[in-house]
C-alpha cells in the first residue's frame, strides 16, 4: 500500500521534472537564446525556477542576470557584472546597486550576502559616476557577509562568513574576516589560477554580445568603466 501511495505521489513530480528538462533543452529553438544549455554546469547555471520568477512573474525583472526569487536587487541598472558571476543567484541576498556596484569575473556570493552601495539611511542618489563597491575577479563572499559602501576588494579576496567589510583591501589575494573585517591570511598569487571559460556568459547574455547591455540594461557611464566605450 505504501509503495502504491509513493508511486502516486511521485509521478507528478517526475512528469514536471521531465517537462522542465524538455523546455530547457528546446527553449533556444523557440527564442534563439541558449543560456539554459550554455550555462549548464557552471556556478551560475540558469534554472527554470529562476528564469520563470524573473521573466514571467517579473520578480527582480530589472536584473540582467539570474537572481534567486528570495533575493532582493535594487538599482540593477547601476550594477556591472563580469563573466559567470550573478550576485544574488544564491538565496536570501540583498544586492543594492543604487550607488554603483561592480562584481568581477567568476566571483561567487554565498547565501544571505549583503552588498550595500549606499550608506544606511541614504536617500535615492543621483546616477553614480563610479562604483561605491568594486569587487574583483575570482573572489568569494561567504555566507551572511556584508560589504558596505566605499569598499574596494582586489582579485582573489575571500570574505569570511558573517564578516562586515567596512574598509578596502584593493591588493586582493587575502582572506578577511570579522566585524569589522581584517586580513587574517594572505594568498600566494602564484597559486591563484586565473582562467576564462569558453563561451562565457554575463548573466543571460553571451560575453561576445556584451555591448547589447550598454544603455538599455546598464548605465553607459558605468558600463564603459569596465567594458570600454563601444
Amino acid at each position: 500500500m505504501s509503495r502504491l501511495l509513493n508511486m502516486q505521489l511521485s509521478w507528478p513530480a517526475t512528469l514536471l521534472e521531465r517537462l522542465r528538462r524538455l523546455f530547457e533543452s528546446n527553449w533556444h529553438r523557440l527564442s534563439g537564446r541558449r543560456y539554459f544549455i550554455d550555462t549548464a554546469g557552471t556556478q551560475v547555471e540558469v534554472h527554470f525556477r529562476i528564469w520563470f520568477a524573473q521573466k514571467i512573474l517579473r520578480g527582480n525583472a530589472d536584473a540582467y542576470w539570474p537572481v534567486h526569487p528570495s533575493t532582493r536587487v535594487s538599482g540593477a541598472r547601476f550594477i556591472v557584472i563580469g563573466a559567470e558571476t550573478s550576485p544574488g543567484w544564491s538565496t536570501g541576498c540583498e544586492i543594492d546597486g543604487r550607488g554603483g556596484l561592480y562584481v568581477g569575473d567568476y566571483t561567487q556570493l554565498a547565501p544571505n550576502v549583503r552588498l550595500l552601495s549606499l550608506a544606511d539611511g541614504a536617500g535615492s542618489p543621483l546616477p553614480p559616476k563610479d562604483f561605491a563597491i568594486a569587487i574583483g575577479r575570482h573572489c568569494l563572499i561567504a555566507m551572511n557577509a556584508t560589504v558596505q559602501a566605499g569598499v574596494k576588494l582586489g582579485d582573489f579576496t575571500i570574505v569570511g562568513a558573517g564578516a562586515v567589510v567596512t574598509e578596502s583591501f584593493p591588493e586582493g589575494h587575502c582572506v578577511v574576516a570579522g566585524n569589522p573585517a581584517r586580513v587574517v591570511s594572505r594568498l600566494d598569487p602564484a597559486q591563484c589560477e586565473t582562467w576564462q571559460r569558453p563561451n562565457a556568459y554575463v548573466g543571460y547574455t553571451p560575453l561576445a554580445r556584451i555591448d547589447a547591455l550598454r544603455g538599455d540594461r546598464v548605465d553607459p557611464v558605468l558600463f564603459d568603466r569596465i567594458w570600454g566605450a563601444s
